[in-house]
């Protein structure tokens, strides 16, 4: 009795025990609870297949990711296999450099790791990815640092230790061993065709000092290229300098002597072996302090008419045709062709004067508490394969410009340079036309095909006791062969004298539609200025001689 009671006291327990065991086997599985799995992404029914994930894969935007990490965007990312390139090269191929010294650049198509753009620093063995070499790679340029990167590590610049040799094919090679950011090398190295260097000590600078109109000695003339002195020569006696084992390129010449006024000029070595005549020198004494206005006229080359709205700038220096201009000093010239700076120091020059379809003309001037009547000359924009010759000079003495031009025998029974092709003020004229009194002419020696006319032929100069204006002559179209062209000193033919010299002469060339090059006359004796050969193959010869001739028909003997 007491154990059947016993047993029924207990019942209750072990029921509430069976229905939790009950809901424990229906509810959960190996992963938790249904409504838990659900949450996780599971399928919902119960004993189901489940073929969308396995290990708890989540799937967002079609991309699948294990181990519970979430992925977005749908990005691929592809590993760079793409070999780089060489694209350009500093010196180009098959050029010829200007300069005793240089850097060389390679360019690539993308972005380069630094580490593999490497060099010979240390010796001229041919090492590294970056190589310069004269002799086919035998031995190697050494350079004074390794390439430097710019433009994003796409561009690598080297500078030789030493100058170049002149006269000399240098080729750069890239090796297989420089590679882009994605650890790619070049496919192949990269050899270049290689470029020249000018021969060193072709070229000569001359020119002359003046305090005034008289020589001055004893002036120093430290030559510049690049930013480096790498000569200096002394006036002598007569004011005269030459510096002579130059390489070609733009030199700064910069003129000192206790007393004076510190002056810079410009100038160009352009071919092998060329003289360069630099303009005449004048120093102004230091004592000079006070600012003056320069003032002129610009007059059209062609019908000595003045020229309205040419914008007139003025920059340090004697032909300066490049770099900064003088900040606050420029003008307009007016309806009467003229112009005035105002306040301008004491100094050396270059006065630019631009206006559109006008090919830009460029002049000196030094001054001293202001100057006046410094006039010049522009021409139109020229058709291609024409040239326009400007003489220029100051004063009341009649210089007249002499043009040989090329014969054939279909005018001429001749050669080049001879009777039969000299032009000047002399030979058969029709056509005379008058601009305001001043006498422009078309002059031919077998007719029109021979493409050249004689546009001002004036007695006067360009200075304050001129008349008319300058000498011109056109060649409307360039004959193949050489011209060859003077000055000559009429009023004072045979005296070789120093007249043209004395009358700050200077010829002016417009060509190539735009181009305009001065030509300044040396400081020496002489009343015949063979100024310089032209030949549309091979371009300017630059001559600079000075002679005497009594018979102007002779002057093409010259």
């Amino acid at each position: 009795m007491y154990s059947i009671r016993k047993i029924i006291s207990i019942l209750p327990l072990v029921f509430i025990l069976l229905l939790l065991l009950l809901n424990s086997c229906s509810d959960r599985s190996e992963f938790g609870s249904e409504s838990d799995y659900i949450k996780l992404g599971a399928d919902a029914t119960v004993g189901g297949t489940d073929t969308t994930d396995v290990d708890n894969t989540t799937t967002t935007d079609n991309t699948t990711t294990t181990d519970n990490t979430t992925t977005t965007d749908n990005t691929t990312t592809t590993a760079d296999t793409t070999a780089p390139t060489v694209t350009s090269v500093s010196p180009t191929n098959n050029s010829t450099y200007k300069s005793p010294a240089t850097t060389i650049a390679a360019t690539f198509s993308e972005a380069m790791s630094t580490v593999t753009i490497s060099t010979n620093t240390s010796d001229t063995t041919c090492s590294g990815s970056y190589q310069l070499s004269s002799d086919n790679f035998t031995t190697c340029i050494k350079m004074s640092a390794a390439p430097s990167a710019s433009n994003n590590a796409t561009t690598f610049t080297a500078t030789p230790t030493d100058n170049l040799s002149g006269g000399t094919i240098h080729k750069l090679k890239i090796t297989t061993s420089a590679k882009d950011s994605s650890s790619n090398s070049l496919a192949s190295a990269y050899t270049t065709n290689g470029f020249t260097t000018s021969p060193s000590g072709s070229g000569t600078i001359t020119g002359t000092v003046k305090q005034g109109s008289s020589a001055l000695s004893g002036v120093s003339v430290a030559l510049s290229i690049y930013g480096t002195t790498v000569a200096t020569a002394t006036s002598d006696s007569n004011g005269a300098f030459s510096q002579s084992s130059l390489g070609l390129g733009v030199y700064s010449l910069t003129y000192t002597k206790n007393g004076y006024l510190e002056a810079i000029q410009s100038g160009t070595l352009s071919t092998d072996n060329q003289t360069l005549v630099v303009a005449t020198q004048t120093m102004i004494s230091d004592a000079c302090t006070d600012a003056g206005d320069i003032s002129g006229t610009i007059k059209n080359a062609v019908t000595g008419l003045i020229i309205e709205g040419v914008a007139i700038s003025l920059r340090n220096g004697l032909n300066t045709r490049s770099g900064n201009t003088i900040s606050g000093k420029t003008a307009t010239t007016d309806v009467n062709g003229a112009y005035t700076l105002s306040s301008i120091d004491p100094g050396s020059y270059t006065i630019q004067g631009s206006k559109d379809n006008w090919i830009s003309t460029y002049f000196n001037v030094i001054s001293c508490s202001g100057l006046s009547d410094k006039n010049s000359n522009m021409s139109e924009e020229l058709a291609d394969g024409a040239m326009r010759i400007v003489l220029s000079w100051e004063g009341t003495e009649d210089f007249d410009s002499h043009l040989e031009i090329p014969c054939t025998s279909s005018n001429c029974s001749g050669s080049n340079k001879t009777d039969e092709s000299h032009l000047w003020y002399g030979v058969i004229q029709s056509l005379a036309v008058t601009y305001s009194g001043v006498s422009t002419k078309s002059y031919h020696d077998w007719g029109n095909d021979d493409y050249v006319t004689l546009d001002q032929d004036n007695y006067n100069g360009t200075g304050s006791a001129s008349r008319t204006g300058p000498e011109t002559i056109t060649i409307s179209k360039l004959r193949s062969g050489d011209y060859r062209y003077h000055v000559h000193a009429y009023d004072r033919k045979g005296d070789n004298l120093t007249h043209i010299a004395d009358n700050g002469t200077v010829v002016q060339v417009f060509y190539d539609i735009d181009q305009v090059i001065n030509f300044d006359v040396p400081s020496t004796a002489g009343d015949l200025w063979t100024v310089f050969d032209y030949n549309k193959s091979t371009g300017f010869s630059t001559l600079n001689t000075m002679g005497s001739e009594v018979n102007p028909t002779a002057v093409d003997d010259h």
